[in-house]
């Protein structure tokens, strides 16, 4: 049975939720810690949560695509913020769910200490890469020239959103990232390994998750560790050579170890 086919089996175990139910434990504001772990690791993670979480599904899917499109000014200033590490930055995308067809304009800001709001509006049906002026308004309260920003990378990703109503906590479980500059071909990005999401109210490192993590025997370097991987910022190391990460490199690299080292433990399972 392949990893997929056992996600589909461990899913079962989990109650659902709806996105009308998700309205409670929206976490626009909040704290994000995030994980890298084996694609193959998924299954045993949702039999863990099954206690605490329900699964979110939406028009009866719970594997759900999401697509989207990250924005930039020409001198790539929201990349550059990522890759010196700065504390306070933002990221400014469109987000478009093929499960419903809905999309979104969405600013994403972290701020010191790790707290991380996340603004968004909802996209007119047919809207393609440029903004409408309503959107125009809208960053403006964001940025002082929200016109000069241009569609840069593409990125897709399959999603499942597990929801603890009683802690206001979800854990999203993405795989299968893909990602192009605009105009360019698309790339498999970060194969063989899954990104975990925890999105709290206030930061708690001791919730079941973590827990799981650290009972790993098997996690070696980044693997079940808390990173600040960036999808986006990822993406653009990986489909732009001329960008030099400096200080993302080291984690660039630890990535592709994870990657090699998730690959093998991918083909040792197999039969």
């Amino acid at each position: 049975m392949g990893f997929t086919a056992h996600i589909r089996q461990a899913q079962t175990a989990l109650p659902r939720t709806s996105l009308a139910d998700l309205n409670a434990v929206q976490l626009m504001r909040r704290f994000d810690s995030k994980y890298v772990i084996p694609e193959s690791w998924l299954s045993e993670l949702i039999l863990a949560l099954s206690e605490d979480m329900h699964i979110l599904e939406v028009e009866g899917q719970w594997d759900c695509r999401y697509q989207n499109v990250y924005y930039e000014f020409p001198d790539d200033q929201f990349l550059t913020d990522h890759l010196r590490g700065k504390a306070r930055r933002m990221k400014i995308r469109t987000r478009s769910y093929g499960t419903n067809g809905l999309a979104f304009l969405e600013v994403k800001q972290r701020f010191p200490g790790g707290k991380t709001v996340k603004q968004r509006i909802l996209r007119s049906e047919g809207e393609g890469l440029s903004f409408a002026q309503n959107e125009l308004d809208f960053l403006r309260a964001f940025v002082a020239k929200p016109e000069m920003l241009e569609p840069r990378l593409e990125g897709a990703f399959q999603r499942l959103t597990l929801v603890d109503f009683k802690k206001s906590e979800r854990i999203t479980l993405d795989r299968s990232l893909s990602s192009n500059l605009m105009a360019q071909p698309t790339s498999a990005l970060m194969q063989g390994l899954a990104v975990v999401e925890i999105k709290q109210t206030r930061p708690d490192r001791y919730g079941p998750a973590q827990q799981w993590f650290r009972s790993k025997t098997e996690r070696r370097g980044l693997i079940a560790r808390e990173t600040s991987v960036s999808k986006y910022t990822v993406a653009r190391l990986s489909c732009d050579d001329r960008i030099a990460g400096r200080t993302y490199l080291a984690t660039h690299r630890r990535l592709q170890e994870a990657c090699s080292w998730a690959k093998d433990l991918q083909a040792q399972s197999r039969p």
